[in-house]
C-alpha cells in the first residue's frame, strides 16, 4: 500500500480549494496571482431620437406656362405644372364631351375617382386674357391630362362589337390604368383585346382596361405617345422584330395625324416632341373659343372638389347648369 506523502496531501488540498474558483487549477492558487477584475457591464444603448415626421411641402405655387394640347382632336388650353398638363375642364365639356349629360360625366368621375382642382388667380387671369373664359367667370376647374384621357376613354370609346376570332398577329400588353393584354395586327393597325375581343387602335388600346384600380395616383399619361406604353409580350420569341413593327405603326399613325390636321401641324409636332417636364410652347395659332356658359357650375369654386378627403362620398360633382343666357 502506497503512502501519501505530506507534499501530495498539500497539493490536493490546494487544488480542492482553488479549482472551484479558478480555471487555471491549483498552480494559479499557489502562485497567488490576483484574479482578473470583473468586466464592467456594457453601457446601456442610447435611446434613438424619434423619427422626424415626413416633410410636407406647400402646393406648387408655379402658375405654369399656358399652352395647348390635343384631346380627341380638339385643342384644349392647359398649364404645364410639375411635368403634368392641367387642362381647362369647361373647354372639354363644351368641345369634346358635348353628347353627354353632366349626370353621366359625374357618374364616371365617381367610378374612376377623378377629381378636379381649382385654377389659381394668375391662371384664371391668363384664361380670361386669351379669350378662353369670359370675363365674368369667377373660377375654372382644371383636370390633369391623364384623368381627361381616362374620362374620354370611358365615355367615348366603350368596347365595340367583338370579333369571334382572334386577329393574326403578335401578343402585346400595356400596364396603364390596370393594364390589358391583346393581339396586335400591324397590317390592320389594330389591337384586339384578349378578354373582350373588341378592336381598338393602339392609341385607344392603351386606355382600355378591364381591371379596377383603387387609390392609384396617375401622372404623365398621354395617349399620343402610345408606343411608350404598348409593349411586346414576353412570350413572343422575336422581340426585336415585333418591336420594329410597333415602331412602324407609330410612325404611320403620326404621319396620318399630321395629314388629317394640316392647320395644326406645327402645334401637333410641338406636342409630340416636347417632353412633359418642359413647359409647353405658347402657340400663336388661332384657337377656337370655348362656349362657356356664364355661371356654369364648373367655373364656380363651390362646385369643385380640390381633394378626395373633402368629398368622402365620391368624385367631382357637376350639377345641372343654368340655361344659356341670350
Amino acid at each position: 500500500m502506497d503512502v501519501v506523502t505530506p507534499h501530495i496531501s498539500s497539493v490536493l488540498k490546494t487544488y480542492q480549494a482553488s479549482a472551484p474558483r479558478s480555471l487555471q487549477g491549483p498552480g494559479r492558487g499557489r502562485a497567488g496571482t490576483p484574479t482578473a477584475p470583473a468586466r464592467a457591464p456594457p453601457p446601456a444603448p442610447v435611446p434613438r431620437a424619434p423619427a422626424a415626421p415626413p416633410l410636407l411641402l406647400a402646393p406648387d405655387p408655379v402658375v405654369g406656362e399656358r399652352g395647348e394640347t390635343l384631346l380627341e382632336g380638339e385643342p384644349i388650353s392647359c398649364f404645364s405644372v410639375g411635368g403634368e398638363r392641367r387642362l381647362c375642364l369647361p373647354q372639354i365639356l363644351t368641345s369634346v364631351l358635348t353628347d353627354f349629360s353632366l349626370e353621366q360625366i359625374n357618374r364616371v368621375c365617381d367610378e374612376l375617382q377623378i377629381y378636379c382642382s381649382r385654377c389659381t388667380g394668375e391662371q384664371l387671369h391668363e384664361l380670361k386674357a386669351t379669350g378662353v373664359l369670359p370675363r365674368s367667370a369667377p373660377s375654372c376647374g382644371l383636370i390633369t391630362q391623364t384623368d381627361a384621357e381616362r374620362l374620354c376613354a370611358a365615355l367615348l370609346h366603350a368596347p365595340a362589337a367583338a370579333r369571334p376570332h382572334k386577329l393574326p398577329g403578335f401578343r402585346v400588353y400595356h400596364e396603364c390604368f390596370g393594364g390589358a393584354r391583346g393581339v396586335c395586327a400591324p397590317a390592320l393597325g389594330l389591337v384586339q383585346c384578349a378578354e373582350c375581343r373588341a378592336l381598338y387602335g393602339p392609341r385607344r388600346f392603351v386606355c382600355h382596361s378591364h381591371a379596377t384600380e383603387h387609390r392609384t395616383c396617375h401622372w404623365g399619361f398621354d395617349s399620343a405617345r402610345w408606343r411608350r406604353f404598348l409593349l411586346v409580350a414576353d412570350e413572343e420569341a422575336e422581340q426585336e422584330k415585333c418591336g420594329a413593327l410597333l415602331d412602324d405603326m407609330a410612325a404611320r399613325d403620326r404621319d396620318t395625324a399630321l395629314a388629317h390636321a394640316p392647320l395644326k401641324r406645327k402645334q401637333t409636332e410641338v406636342i409630340e416632341r416636347t417632353s412633359l417636364a418642359v413647359p409647353h410652347f405658347i402657340f400663336t395659332l388661332p384657337t377656337r373659343r370655348a362656349k362657356i356658359i356664364i355661371g356654369h357650375p364648373l367655373t364656380h369654386p363651390a362646385s369643385l372638389s380640390p381633394h378626395p378627403a373633402k368629398r368622402p362620398g365620391g368624385g367631382t360633382r357637376l350639377d345641372n347648369p343654368p340655361p344659356t343666357p341670350h
